[in-house]
C-alpha cells in the first residue's frame, strides 16, 4: 500500500483581521491534560550491556525526556539522561517478560494557561514487543486534580477489524436491497423518483444506506445520493468517520460511488486513510403498471445481492493513534465547572404571588458546550428552614449527560427579587464511568419586569419576555471524584 501512497498539497485562503485571534482553549495545556494525559514511548534501543533507553513524550504538555533503565528481573526504575528538566516530576519503569516490555509512567506537571496554575498527576502503563519500532502509546489516568480516566473515542466502524488493511488492497462492496421507482405525474400529482440500496464494505463491515438527495426544486435527485451509516448516531466515533458519495443514472442503470474508510488493524501507530471508488450497471428487472389516477409506475429490482469491484485510490498514513484521538472541543461540563462555573436561568415564575408562601419555579442548565440539551424545570419542593425550599427537579427525558443539578435547594426574596441556589451536579463528559461531583452556591437577581395576572383566583407572575434568560456565576465550588 505504501507504494500507492498519494500525497496532496492543500491550499486555503485566509482572511486576516485587525484583531488577534482568540486562543483555542482546547489546544492548551489544561484541556489536553484532562482529555489526553498520556505519553509516547519512542526510539527504544537495547544496549549490549543490557540497558534499555527511550524517550518519553508527554502529549499534553509537549515535554520530552530521555530515559535509561536496567533490565534486571522485575521492575527497573529508569533515570533521566540529558535533555531539559521537567516542570514537575517524571518517573518511569520497565519490566521485561519474554519478548515483550511493559512501560510504567508516572508524572506530575503544572499548567498555567487558564490563569491560576493547576497541577496534574497521571499514571499509565503499556506493553509492546521489544522489537516494536513504532511509538508506543501509554494512556494515563489522572490522580490529581481529580481521579478520572479519560474516555477515548471508539473510532470509525471496523478500523481495527482483523484483515481490514489486507482486504482494502482490493476494495469491493456488497450491494443489497436495491430498488428504483419511477412514477409519472398525472397532471395533479407530481412525478416521483426514488432509488435505494444498502452497501457493505467487507474490509471493515461498515454498512450504509443510500437514497436520493434533494434537487433545487425539492424533488428527489438520484444523481446525488445521500449515503450514511452509524456515524450520525454515535458521539464516540472521534475525529474520523467513514464517508460515502454516490450517484445513480437512470438512463444507464449505473450506480457509482466513492468511499473513504480507515484501518489500523496491523499497527495502531500507523493508521491508514483509504479512498476507493467503483461503478456498475445494475442488472435490474423492471415492471410497469398503470395507476388508477393516471400515469404509470415503474419498479426495478435486482434478484440478489451484487458485488461491486472497486478501484483503489489514495492511501494516506495518519499520525500515530489518531484514529481514536478525541476531537478538540470547547469546554464541556467538567472544565466549565472548574474554571468558569455558571448557571443559565430562564422561565422564572411565581405562582400564588399574593400569598404568604408563593411557589417559585424556573429552568436551569449549566452554561457550557451543551449540544442539543435544553434547560430542565425546577419547582418549589418541601419547605426547609429560614425560607429555603428543596428543589423538585423536573423530568430530563433520560438524558445520559445531564447539565443540571441532581439535588438542590433555593431561597427567593420577593422584595429584592433575589434568588439563591445551592446545587450539587455531576459531570461525566471526560470519564463516563467516574463522574466528577460538584457543589456550589449561586446568588442572582431577576433583573427584569414580572407581569402578574390572576388565574383561578390566584396571582401568577412571570417575566414579561418569555424568552428572557440570564447567567449567574457559581461560587464556593468544590469537587470530588466518584
Amino acid at each position: 500500500m505504501a507504494a500507492r501512497l498519494v500525497l496532496f498539497a492543500a491550499s486555503a485562503a485566509v482572511l486576516v483581521s485587525a484583531q488577534a485571534p482568540t486562543p483555542d482553549p482546547s489546544a492548551g495545556c489544561t484541556s489536553k491534560s484532562f482529555s489526553i494525559p498520556s505519553w509516547f514511548i519512542r526510539d527504544v534501543t537495547y544496549s549490549m550491556t543490557g540497558d534499555v533507553s527511550f524517550q518519553v513524550w508527554n502529549r499534553a504538555i509537549n515535554y520530552t525526556a530521555s530515559m535509561t533503565c536496567q533490565t534486571n528481573e522485575g521492575w527497573n526504575a529508569c533515570s533521566a539522561k540529558g535533555g531539559p528538566t521537567t516542570n514537575g516530576t517524571l518517573e518511569a519503569s520497565v519490566q521485561l517478560s519474554g519478548d515483550s516490555a511493559t512501560y510504567l509512567v508516572n508524572q506530575t506537571w503544572t499548567c498555567n494557561d487558564r490563569g491560576k496554575p493547576m497541577t496534574f498527576t497521571a499514571v499509565g502503563n503499556s506493553t509492546a514487543l521489544q522489537n516494536y519500532t513504532s511509538p508506543i502509546l501509554v494512556k494515563g489516568s489522572l490522580t490529581s486534580p481529580v481521579a478520572i480516566t479519560p474516555a477515548y473515542p471508539e473510532g470509525p466502524t471496523g478500523h481495527d477489524t482483523p484483515g481490514c488493511t489486507a482486504r482494502s488492497e482490493k476494495p469491493s462492496w456488497i450491494l443489497s436491497h436495491i430498488s428504483y421507482t419511477n412514477r409519472t405525474g398525472n397532471g395533479i400529482s407530481a412525478p416521483f423518483v426514488n432509488f435505494n440500496l444498502i452497501l457493505t464494505n467487507p474490509a471493515n463491515g461498515y454498512e450504509a444506506s443510500c437514497m436520493p438527495g434533494t434537487s433545487y426544486d425539492y424533488s428527489a435527485d438520484p444523481s446525488h445520493l445521500v449515503c450514511a451509516g452509524n456515524e450520525f448516531q454515535s458521539s464516540r466515533i472521534g475525529r474520523y468517520a467513514v464517508s460515502t458519495q454516490g450517484s445513480y443514472d437512470p438512463d444507464t442503470s449505473t450506480f457509482s460511488m466513492q468511499q473513504t474508510w480507515f484501518c489500523d488493524d496491523t499497527d495502531p501507530a500507523k493508521p491508514l486513510n483509504i479512498t476507493a471508488s467503483g461503478s456498475i450497471a445494475l442488472p435490474f428487472k423492471c415492471t410497469t403498471a398503470e395507476l388508477e389516477a393516471g400515469g404509470t409506475e415503474t419498479v426495478c429490482v435486482t434478484g440478489s445481492d451484487i458485488t461491486l469491484e472497486g478501484k483503489l485510490g489514495t492511501v494516506v498514513t495518519l499520525p500515530p493513534y489518531s484514529i481514536e484521538e478525541p476531537i478538540p472541543a470547547r469546554d464541556g461540563c467538567t472544565l466549565s465547572s472548574i474554571f468558569n462555573p455558571r448557571w443559565l436561568f430562564s422561565s422564572f415564575r411565581v405562582d400564588d404571588a399574593d400569598s404568604s408562601s408563593p411557589a417559585v419555579s424556573f429552568e436551569i442548565i449549566l452554561q457550557t458546550e451543551r449540544g442539543f440539551q435544553y434547560p430542565i424545570p425546577i419547582y418549589q419542593g418541601a419547605a426547609l428552614e429560614s425560607g429555603w425550599y428543596e428543589c423538585d427537579i423536573g423530568a430530563d427525558g433520560g438524558n445520559g449527560l445531564p447539565l443540571w443539578p441532581y439535588q438542590c435547594s433555593f431561597k427567593y426574596t420577593p422584595a429584592s427579587k433575589e434568588l439563591v441556589l445551592k446545587a450539587d451536579w455531576a459531570c461525566q463528559d471526560v470519564d463516563p464511568n467516574h463522574p466528577v461531583q460538584f457543589s456550589g452556591l449561586s446568588t442572582t437577581t431577576i433583573n427584569t419586569t414580572l407581569a402578574c395576572e390572576t388565574i383561578d383566583g390566584k396571582s401568577q407572575c412571570a417575566t414579561t419576555d418569555t424568552g428572557y434568560s440570564w447567567v449567574a456565576p457559581i461560587s464556593d465550588v468544590t469537587w470530588k471524584s466518584t
